[in-house]
């Protein structure tokens, strides 16, 4: 049945506050729609993870929590093998986080916090300290900001096909002015469009375009110049550069603190 709950949730107690899964995810792995009796944040400690609402579709690297409120339908797609938490939260603790699905920002000590139950294979909390930690974790998250999306998407006339097009073409290093007089556009119009629509630069959009593909790359034998070079850069210190600001480490870190996925 579409939109279903799971029937492994139906038997689950209700968190208190939090109830933990941990999971190994292959790559291509596909969840069909369903939705959840509590508000669930998923967690993924390398690669990138595709959620899709019903007007919405979150695509979120590892540096970010995707957060869906309780009863919202959605499906989920797995590009990479990567290590998944699953985290539901109590209805009394679900009202500090936004109402709407979104992305929220990890920190170090979110990270440290979610690590820490992992370690444990905690599921439901224990104790009183446990308790704590939940309640600071979400704590935490409460006061980061909900991002509509990593990657937002766009169905504007003079947008949709640069984005296609980059998309595509992640190297691509073609201007702004070169793309406004493509689409009939000028170069301000254009600006102001990416701005209005996507609430960032032409640049940084495109940065995180080359991004996404690049922690793609990471999972493979490419090595860090050879990845600059596909993405368009001219030297690899303004990738790294560029990679660092968006993920939080640099490439060679973050293919470092990849941890084997066994296969089934």
């Amino acid at each position: 049945m579409p939109n279903a709950y799971f029937a492994a949730d139906l038997a689950l107690a209700a968190p208190n506050p939090l109830y933990l899964r941990y999971q190994q995810m292959q790559a291509d792995t596909q969840y069909s729609s369903h939705k959840h009796p509590w508000g669930q944040l998923s967690w993924i400690s390398l690669g990138i993870m595709d959620v899709e609402l019903e007007q919405q579709h979150l695509i979120a690297p590892a540096n970010y929590l995707i957060w869906v409120p309780m009863g919202i339908p959605h499906s989920a797609y797995v590009r990479q093998a990567l290590n998944y938490t699953s985290i539901y939260v109590s209805d009394n603790l679900a009202r500090l986080l936004p109402k709407e699905a979104c992305l929220l920002a990890s920190t170090p000590l979110i990270s440290a916090l979610i690590s820490d139950f992992g370690q444990r294979q905690l599921s439901h909390m224990q104790d009183k300290s446990d308790q704590n930690q939940a309640e600071l974790l979400i704590a935490r998250l409460s006061q980061s900001k909900c991002v509509p999306n990593f990657l937002p998407s766009s169905s504007d006339t003079l947008i949709a096909p640069i984005l296609e097009a980059l998309q595509t073409e992640p190297d691509n290093a073609r201007s702004l002015s070169s793309w406004a007089s493509a689409v009939h556009s000028t170069e301000r119009t254009l600006a102001r469009r990416f701005q209005s629509e996507l609430g960032m630069s032409f640049g940084q959009c495109r940065n995180r375009i080359r991004v996404l593909q690049a922690l793609a790359w990471l999972k493979e034998d490419k090595t860090i110049q050879d990845i600059a070079w596909r993405l368009g850069y001219s030297a690899p210190s303004a990738f790294i550069a560029m990679f660092k600001q968006l993920i939080g480490v640099s490439p060679e870190r973050y293919r470092q603190q990849q941890s084997p996925i066994p296969k089934s």
